[in-house]
This record gives structure tokens, C-alpha cells and sequence, in this order.
């Protein structure tokens, strides 16, 4: 492990800190029982969120075991998802799956420990934000058709706290931090496609989650659908450029 990214392990405790309070605030005019539901979800995804924050930071073998893990259970509900459609479309969708599911296993082969580390903590605090902020905040609806709940006030909370991430995180490996903020904003708007990506093949296929494997959260592409289309991006994008470099 990097030890130079081990102060990120602080500032993701700051993240549960500040995530924990606004919880408390939002939830206190909820009942009993949404209460404990809400109070579930959160510790489910903080035990998420560090286990596999500690696989990207080990990298390597135990980034790919993560990847492989995801994906075997979210190939699981593509297909299940997939039986709802014929045809051509139905083929479409696996293959499409299929192959964003190994470019994002390919990240463990391309990928340094910090830049796995940097990633997926910019995913995961651009999701837990946005979604904080436009439960919070939202007014403007962004995709109504597609996810009722997306909203530009979430997006731009969710890009702010991973832009405070970003400015964090090159500060600590002592690079300008100014640097990270086209990454992070590219970021937030690859998860932010991730998500609608996965909340517009439901709709498709009329179902609420893709399974209850994960309770509070649905399935597995519920909670991993950002970070899984966000990584497959990025991966092509490195192969596109390792091609570049080799025929220059």
C-alpha cells in the first residue's frame, strides 16, 4: 500500500462525519421506522465505501478479485434485467454489459494504487453527496423521465464535495491541487452518466432495482453502477492513448 495516501483515510472519516450530521438533521421529521431504515442505509454503505476504498489502496490482485466480485453479481442481474427484452435488443444489452464489465476489471492491469484510490473515492463521495444534496436542496429536476429524483442541485453538491476531495488528495501526494479539478468534475459527470445509464435500462424494463442483494441499496448495479461505468470509461480511454503512444 501507498503510504502517502494513507491521510485519505481521514479525510473519508470527515466525509462519515459530515454525511452522519446532515442525516441526523434531514432525518429528524421522519418517523420511527424510516428513521432506522435511513440510519441502515448509511453504516451499510460506510462499511462499503472503506472496504472497498482498503481494496483500491491494496490495488493489484485485490482491486481485481473487487472487480471481478461486482461484476459476477451485476452480469447476474443484467441478464436477469435482459429477459424482459427480445430480439436484438436483448443481445445488445449483454454484449454491451459483457464488455463494460471487463474494461472495468481492466482498471487492476492499468492503473496505479493512487489513481484506483483517487477514482473511486471521487465516485463514491460525488454519490453520496449528490444524493444528499438533492434530497436536501433539489428543486430542478434533471431527467424526470428517467430518474424522477436526479437533480442539478444534487449534481452540483455532489461535484462540489468531490472537488474538495480532488483539491485534498493532490495536496497530500504534492501535486497543485488546482489540477485535480477538471479530473473530479469529469468524474462526477461520468458517474453521474453511470447512474442514469443503469436508472434508464430499468425504467425499460420496468423494474424498481435490479435485485434486493444489497437491502437499503437494491442490487449490486444499484450501488456500483457509477463506479463500474466510470472505470470502464477511463479504461478506454487508456487503451485509446497507450494505441496513440505506440503508432506515434
Amino acid at each position: 500500500m501507498d503510504k502517502e495516501i494513507l491521510p485519505i483515510f481521514v479525510f473519508i472519516f470527515a466525509g462519515f462525519l459530515i454525511g452522519g450530521v446532515w442525516f441526523f438533521i434531514t432525518g429528524r421529521k421522519k418517523d420511527e421506522d424510516e428513521r432506522k431504515k435511513r440510519t441502515a442505509k448509511y453504516w451499510s454503505y460506510a462499511g462499503i465505501v472503506t472496504g472497498a476504498t482498503l481494496f483500491s489502496a491494496l490495488g493489484g490482485i485485490y482491486w481485481i478479485l473487487f472487480c471481478l466480485s461486482v461484476s459476477f453479481g451485476a452480469i447476474l442481474e443484467i441478464a436477469k434485467a435482459a429477459t424482459r427484452f427480445s430480439g436484438f435488443f436483448r443481445t445488445t444489452i449483454l454484449v454491451i454489459g459483457f464488455i463494460v464489465f471487463v474494461l472495468f476489471c481492466g482498471s487492476g492491469f492499468l492503473f496505479s494504487n493512487r489513481s484506483l484510490v483517487f477514482t473511486y473515492i471521487c465516485v463514491a463521495v460525488f454519490d453520496a453527496f449528490s444524493q444528499l444534496a438533492g434530497q436536501s436542496l433539489g428543486r430542478t429536476r434533471m431527467a424526470p423521465q428517467i430518474s424522477p429524483n436526479k437533480t442539478w442541485e444534487g449534481f452540483a453538491g455532489g461535484a462540489f464535495f468531490a472537488a474538495l476531495f480532488g483539491l485534498f488528495f493532490f495536496a497530500v501526494i504534492a501535486k497543485n491541487p488546482l489540477e485535480s479539478l477538471p479530473l473530479t468534475f469529469g468524474i462526477s459527470v461520468l458517474s453521474l452518466s453511470g447512474d442514469l445509464s443503469a436508472s434508464w435500462l430499468k425504467r425499460k424494463a420496468k423494474i424498481k432495482d435490479y435485485s434486493n442483494f444489497l437491502p437499503g441499496h437494491g442490487g449490486i448495479l444499484d450501488r456500483f453502477d457509477s463506479l463500474i461505468f466510470t472505470f470502464a470509461c477511463l479504461v478506454l480511454l487508456r487503451i485509446f492513448d497507450l494505441i496513440a503512444f505506440a503508432l506515434a
